[in-house]
C-alpha cells in the first residue's frame, strides 16, 4: 500500500509518527510523511531523522530557513484564522484552519499523493486526512497520542469548543482510531460510543534492540534519571527536588535531561544546590544516545502530576525507555502509570504533589538488593512485552484488517 501519515508538526516531536513510518515501510509498504514546522531547535533532529530513514518526509509551509515566503504567509493567515475561531466561527473550514497553520498545504500535497491509506496524529491533521481520503475514495485512521480536549493546565474554553466540533465531524468518518493508553481510550469511548475500531497501540515502546544487556549491578551512589523535551514547572521536578532536599544523602545523584530556558535554569539551579549529592543539568542529547545515558542509571523517574485530564490519562515514552535501560522506576499516580504499575510491578509509586512517599520510594531503591531485583525484573518485562517489535506487529496487523 501507499501510506501517507500527516501530522502538523515536525518529526523529532513526534516519535510515534516516525516509528509508525519505519513499521509500515519494513513491512513492505510504501510511507510518505508530510509535516510542518513548529520550533526551529527541532530542524536539525528532525533532518538527521529523515536523512536515516528509509521513508520519504516533505515538508509543507516552509519555515524560518527553508521557503521563508511560504511559511510567513501561512503563519499570518494562521493568526486570522485562530482569531476568527475566537468569535466561535467554525465554519467554512475555519476551525480546520485555526488547527493546523498550513491546513490547505497539507490537504492539497495529500490529495495529490492519491494515497490507499491515509493516518493523522495531532489533531491538526485529522480533518485533512479524512478529506483526503474522501476525495481520494481511500481509507483513514487517527492516533490518539493525547487527550486533546484536555491537554493543559489552564485549557481556553473556546480552544477546547474547537477540538469538539472538529472530533464530532470527523471522528466517525476514520476507518479505525488508535491510543497510547488504556485510559485514553476508555475516555474517547465515552466521548464516541457507537465507534467500533478502537486500538490502543504503545508506540512510545523502542525497540528490542536497545535493549541493555544486563541490569547493571547497584553501585555506593543511587543514580536517577529523568528526561523530557523540556526541563521546566509542572513536570514534578519541583517534588522531586523537596524530596532530595528532605533526604539529604550525597550518596543519590540525579541527571535532569532536556531543553531548559534560562530563567527556569537559574531558579532551578538555585534550588539545586540545597541538595546534597549531585544535580546534573545534561541538556538536549540526541534520541540514540538516550539509551545508552539511562543505562548508566538506576532509577527512572515518572513524575507526571496530573495537571490536566490528559497528562492524568497519557502514557509517556519515559517508561519504555526505562525499562529498556533495566531502571528501577518511581511513578507518579496519575490514573496511566498507577494503571500501569499495578500491572507490571514495574516500581514504586506515590501521590502526585507528596514529598514523603516519593522520599520513601528513592530511599527504598537504597537497598541493593531490592534495586537489583526491580532491575531485573524491569528488563524482563521489556524483552517479553514492552517492545516496538511485538508493538508494530498489532499496528500491520491493524491496518491490514481495517
Amino acid at each position: 500500500m501507499k501510506i501517507v501519515l500527516v501530522t502538523p508538526g515536525q518529526p523529532s516531536l513526534n516519535p510515534r509518527i516516525v516509528k509508525e513510518a519505519n513499521a509500515f515501510s519494513a513491512a513492505g509498504h510504501e510511507v510518505i510523511l508530510l509535516y510542518c514546522h513548529w520550533i526551529s531547535w527541532a530542524d536539525q533532529t528532525d533532518k538527521s531523522i529523515v536523512d536515516h530513514s528509509p521513508w520519504k518526509a516533505i515538508l509543507v509551509g516552509g519555515s524560518p530557513s527553508e521557503n521563508r515566503v511560504s511559511y510567513y504567509f501561512t503563519k499570518t493567515l494562521f493568526k486570522l484564522y485562530k482569531f476568527l475561531s475566537n468569535y466561535r466561527i467554525f465554519k467554512y473550514s475555519l476551525a480546520e484552519n485555526s488547527q493546523a497553520r498550513c491546513y490547505n498545504l497539507l490537504l492539497r500535497k495529500a490529495i495529490r499523493l492519491k494515497a490507499d491509506f491515509y493516518i493523522g496524529h495531532n489533531l491538526g491533521a485529522l480533518a485533512v486526512v479524512v478529506n483526503a481520503a474522501t476525495i481520494n475514495h481511500s481509507k483513514c485512521a487517527f492516533d490518539f497520542e493525547d487527550y486533546h480536549r484536555n491537554e493543559y493546565e489552564i485549557d481556553n474554553i473556546l480552544s477546547t469548543e474547537k477540538k469538539i466540533y472538529l472530533e464530532k465531524k470527523y471522528i466517525p468518518k476514520v476507518d479505525y482510531l488508535s491510543f497510547s493508553s488504556e485510559p485514553i481510550q476508555q475516555q474517547i469511548l465515552k466521548d464516541f460510543p457507537l465507534f467500533k475500531k478502537p486500538y490502543v497501540l504503545l508506540q512510545n515502546c523502542f525497540s528490542i534492540n536497545e535493549l541493555a544487556p544486563e541490569a547493571g549491578k547497584p553501585g555506593k551512589e543511587l543514580k536517577l534519571l529523568w528526561f523530557s523535551q523540556t526541563v521546566g514547572p509542572n513536570r514534578g521536578l519541583e517534588c522531586l527536588f523537596e524530596a532530595l532536599i528532605f533526604l539529604n544523602d550525597k550518596d543519590i545523584s540525579l541527571t535532569l535531561v532536556g531543553r531548559i530556558r534560562d530563567d527556569i535554569a537559574a531558579s532551578f539551579l538555585s534550588t539545586a544546590k540545597k541538595i546534597v549529592g549531585k544535580v546534573i543539568f545534561a541538556g538536549i542529547i540526541e534520541p540514540h544516545e538516550l539509551h545508552p545515558l539511562a543505562e548508566k542509571h538506576d532509577v527512572g523517574l515518572a513524575l507526571e502530576p496530573g495537571f490536566s485530564m490528559n497528562n492524568d490519562l497519557a502514557l509517556s515514552n519515559k517508561i519504555f525507555t526505562y525499562l529498556l535501560a533495566g531502571n528501577a522506576i518511581i511513578f507518579s499516580e496519575t490514573t496511566a502509570q498507577k494503571n500501569f504499575n499495578d500491572e507490571t510491578n514495574a516500581g514504586c509509586s506515590f501521590l502526585p504533589g507528596d514529598v514523603r512517599q516519593l522520599a520513601e520510594c528513592i530511599s527504598n531503591y537504597k537497598d541493593p538488593v531490592k534495586l537489583l531485583q526491580q532491575k531485573q525484573h524491569n528488563l524482563l518485562l521489556a524483552k517479553q512485552k514492552y517492545n516496538w517489535e511485538k508493538e508494530s506487529k498489532k499496528l500491520i496487523e491493524v491496518i491490514s484488517q481495517s
